[in-house]
C-alpha cells in the first residue's frame, strides 16, 4: 500500500504545473484521462456537472472504477498531497459534495468515453477555493479499504479547482527572488517563492527581464509558464533559467514584474548579478603571466650588464718600532 501512494504521487505530482490547456494525465497503460486540471466556478445550493473524458488508445476493453479523494499541496514544488475526510479536515475540501453518473466506466479499443462529475454545492459553502481529485483504477475499491489506498494498476486521474463566490481574498506574496551573484559559465538559475495567504488558488504570471550594463534587454523570460496555481495556505516556488552565451560580459540586471489575480495586482523585484566568463578568466591570467614574464626578464637584463663591484685597496698597516 505504501508503494500505492507513491504511485499515486507521481502520476499526478506535476499536475498543478503543467499547462491546463493540453493537459493529459496518462498511466503505463496508455488510458488517458481529460482535461487534468479542471479550474471552474460553482454556486451554493447548486448542482454543477463536469464532464471528463476517458481515452482508450490501448487494444482491449479497460473497465475504470472511480474514486475521489481531497487534495491540497505542503511543499513549495505544487505537488499534491491527497487525503480523505477521515484522514484530517480542511475548509479548502471537495470531496463530499462529489458523486458519479455510474460505479465504472468501460472504454472499448480506440474510443473514448464521457464521464459526468456531479458536484452538489451546500448552501453553507465557505467562499473561496475547495479542491478534490477524481481518480479511475482499474481495481475496484474494496469496502474495507482506505479510499488513499488506490490500486497500483491503471491509475489516472483529474484535479478539480472550483471557486464558491462570496468574500473572495486575492493575497499573494513575493517570499524570495533567488538570482546568482557572480557567474562564470551557464545558465543563470533563478527562483521566485510565492506564498498564497488568501482563500482562492492563484496564477502568477509575467516575465523575468534581463538587462546588461548598457541597459539593452538581453533576454525576457516567461515566468510560471506552465500556468500552475498556488493554492490557498500554501507556497509555491517557480524556477527559470538563462543561458547565455559566449559574449556575456559585466554587470546585469534581472528584473520580475509579475501580476496575478482578477485585477492583475503587480509585483516588481530586482537583483544585479556579474558574468565574468571563463574566456576572459583566461585572457586575464594570460595578460598577467605575459607582464610578469617582461617583468622578470628585465630584471635579469638590467643584472647582465651591471659590473661587478672592484674590491677597495686597503691601507697600509703601520708598524710601530
Amino acid at each position: 500500500m505504501v508503494f500505492s501512494r507513491l504511485l499515486l504521487l507521481g502520476v499526478l505530482a506535476a499536475v498543478l504545473i503543467l499547462p491546463q490547456s493540453s493537459l493529459r494525465a496518462q498511466d503505463a497503460a496508455g488510458i488517458t484521462v481529460t482535461p487534468v486540471t479542471d479550474i471552474f466556478n460553482v454556486i451554493p445550493g447548486k448542482i454543477t456537472t463536469r464532464t471528463l473524458r476517458v481515452i482508450n488508445p490501448v487494444a482491449k476493453v479497460i473497465t475504470l472504477y472511480p474514486r475521489v479523494l481531497d487534495f491540497h499541496t505542503d511543499n513549495d514544488k505544487g505537488q499534491p498531497n491527497f487525503f480523505t475526510p477521515k484522514d484530517k479536515t480542511s475548509r479548502w475540501t471537495m470531496s463530499q459534495w462529489i458523486t458519479f453518473s455510474k460505479p465504472f466506466i468501460r472504454v472499448t479499443p480506440g474510443e473514448d468515453e464521457k464521464f459526468d462529475v456531479t458536484i452538489t454545492v451546500p448552501e453553507n459553502a465557505d467562499p473561496g477555493g475547495h479542491y478534490a481529485a477524481v481518480l479511475f483504477s482499474t481495481e475496484a475499491p474494496k469496502l474495507d479499504e482506505n479510499v488513499s489506498q488506490v490500486g497500483v494498476v491503471g491509475l489516472v486521474g483529474t484535479l478539480l479547482l472550483a471557486k464558491v463566490p462570496g468574500e473572495i481574498l486575492e493575497r499573494l506574496t513575493m517570499d524570495e527572488f533567488i538570482a546568482p551573484r557572480i557567474l562564470i559559465s551557464p545558465p543563470a538559475n533563478f527562483s521566485v517563492l510565492f506564498s498564497n495567504t488568501g482563500n482562492i488558488h492563484l496564477r502568477p504570471a509575467g516575465e523575468l527581464k534581463i538587462r546588461n550594463w548598457f541597459g539593452d534587454t538581453s533576454a525576457a523570460i516567461k515566468i510560471n509558464e506552465g500556468e500552475g496555481n498556488v493554492l490557498p495556505d500554501s507556497k509555491r516556488r517557480f524556477e527559470t533559467s538563462w543561458g547565455f552565451d559566449w559574449k556575456a560580459f559585466g554587470k546585469y540586471t534581472a528584473t520580475t514584474a509579475l501580476y496575478y489575480g482578477t485585477e492583475e495586482k503587480q509585483m516588481i523585484v530586482t537583483r544585479s548579478f556579474i558574468i565574468i566568463p571563463i574566456w576572459f578568466i583566461v585572457a586575464f591570467g594570460l595578460v598577467v603571466l605575459r607582464i610578469a614574464f617582461g617583468i622578470f626578464k628585465k630584471r635579469r637584463k638590467r643584472q647582465a650588464v651591471i659590473p661587478p663591484a672592484t674590491p677597495k685597496p686597503m691601507p697600509p698597516k703601520i708598524v710601530m718600532r
